[in-house]
């Protein structure tokens, strides 16, 4: 009985025996990394002998995400890293594992060399590089390939902004050994832009590597780095949409700002409307754009120049009003004015020029309320009756401007005694001076008339020349401009 009692305890205990002895088989895989990393030091060069450089290959492929930040002079882009080096240490034979041929092992579980990137901007001193695994091939040919987002210093021009070509360098490098240690080679003489998508932006067009050794004042020894060249047009559409469009368009304001009558009491407010918006703009743009005493980008020339020919528009309208509302113009323009604008001496030129521009006209004058104008008749008959009066007046005054009298009673000058009522006398005295008063009147307001009728012509045409001089200089610059771009 006993032995029975016995037996289940056998049993169990043999299926204990095989579970555990199950366990401790290796798959072959699991026995190669404990090989290899069985006395493996991480901080060891994978070298056999110690006068001996590591010789690491990189190459970068530019992933999806890539951004330029203008202002602050750095560029953000998502690099995928490869980094290629030899470690004898990590040789095996495939047929003693079952013909394995490939290992990926931690890469913080052997050694692999610190590039980092020389030009990177950080708050905080270099960042990490991430711990992805490693892949190993028999020969001991280590590939560590890994992903990650890299903000560089950058050092943006836009003279030629927003048609400017950036030129951004990746400076990689190892920072612990130098060339004596560990030697960096380009893998390719280009980098990788395949898998780089469209942007809305920009436009990589090329990504150069080239090597260089640098001697620096802290050490003796050379120091070898990879530099990538990553080269980025700018798509200029969208600001040529919403920054030259805009602008050429007030540019146009200011222009038809000639074309409207002065009469009407908005020509100034039009272009100075332009002039205060042309500033926003201007504003707006240098907000976007990084700041910079070394040159001035051809788009701020651009609103340099609109500003200019804005201001001289105004000058341009300043002069115009003038002329056309200013006190002085009672007395007519002077003739060498008059010579210059061809206002005496028309010519075809000049008509055609000066097309739909002011035409003084004549000046004529109604009758006066009572229904009687003056002729030189009137003044005989009067000067016949106040004989005995003439020292009121002495001799009649010119009236061949006017017309002819309408009176309807003739005056009678058959008197026999050749005398008259004193009352008639004083009160026709009295007619004689109000009519020449008002005729003269008459005539110093149709001097003055004729006087502005004439400089509203002057400033008619002179408006025409400064509409030709400012169409002339709008086109120059933007012409000028455009062709720098």
């Amino acid at each position: 009985m006993k032995t029975w009692k016995i037996v289940p305890f056998l049993l169990a205990a043999m299926v204990i025996s095989h579970v555990t002895s199950g366990s401790d088989i290796q798959s072959p895989e699991e026995q190669l990394i404990t090989n290899l990393l069985a006395g493996y030091n991480t901080d060891r060069r994978p070298v056999r002998n110690v006068s001996d450089a590591v010789n690491v290959t990189i190459d970068i492929a530019v992933a999806e995400y890539l951004h330029m930040d203008d202002r602050n002079h750095m560029l953000t882009a998502n690099l995928w890293m490869r980094l290629f080096w030899t470690d004898p240490f990590l040789t095996w034979d495939p047929s003693e594992y079952n013909g394995l041929d490939l290992l990926r092992i931690q890469g913080s579980k052997i050694w692999s060399p610190d590039i980092l990137l020389y030009n990177s901007v950080f708050d905080e001193g270099f960042v990490e590089n991430p711990d992805f695994k490693a892949t190993i091939r028999p020969d001991g040919s280590v590939a560590f390939l890994y992903p990650f987002t890299y903000k560089a210093a950058c050092r943006v021009n836009i003279v030629y902004f927003p048609e400017d070509i950036q030129v951004c360098p990746l400076k990689f490098g190892s920072w612990s050994y130098d060339g004596l240690k560990m030697d960096l080679v380009n893998r390719f003489p280009k980098g990788d832009i395949a898998n780089l998508g469209s942007m809305e932006e920009w436009k990589v067009t090329d990504l150069v590597a080239e090597r260089h050794v640098h001697y620096y004042n802290c050490c003796p020894e050379p120091f070898p780095d990879v530099t990538f060249t990553l080269v980025m047009k700018r798509r200029p559409l969208y600001y040529q949409y919403y920054i030259f469009v805009p602008a050429c368009v007030l540019m146009l304001i200011s222009l038809l700002g000639f074309l409207t009558p002065p009469e009407s009491g908005e020509r100034m407010t039009m272009v100075l409307t332009a002039l205060l918006a042309n500033t926003v703009n201007m504003e707006v743009v240098a907000g976007q754009l990084p700041k910079t005493s070394s040159y001035v980008p051809i788009i701020g020339k651009y609103f340099g120049a609109v500003l200019f020919v804005n201001a001289l528009a105004i000058a341009m309208n300043v002069v115009i009003l003038s002329l056309h509302f200013g006190s002085f113009r009672a007395q007519p323009p002077p003739a060498g004015l008059k010579t210059f604008l061809r206002l005496d001496a028309p010519s075809k030129w000049a008509d055609w020029f000066f097309w739909r521009c002011f035409r003084r006209r004549s000046i004529s004058f109604p009758p006066d309320a009572s229904g009687v104008t003056l002729n030189s008749c009137i003044w005989k008959n009067l000067e016949s009756a106040l004989s005995g009066r003439t020292s009121r007046m002495k001799r009649p005054y010119s009236t061949s401007a006017m017309e002819t009298t309408h009176l309807t009673k003739s005056y009678n000058n058959n008197n026999n005694n050749n005398s008259m009522d004193p009352v008639l006398l004083a009160k026709m005295d009295v007619i004689v001076n109000n009519l020449r008063a008002a005729r003269m009147s008459r005539e110093e307001k149709r001097k003055i008339d004729e006087a502005l009728y004439e400089w509203r012509e002057v400033a008619s045409r002179i408006d025409r020349i400064f509409f030709a001089i400012f169409t002339v200089i709008m086109v120059v610059v933007n012409v000028v401009v455009f062709g720098m771009i």
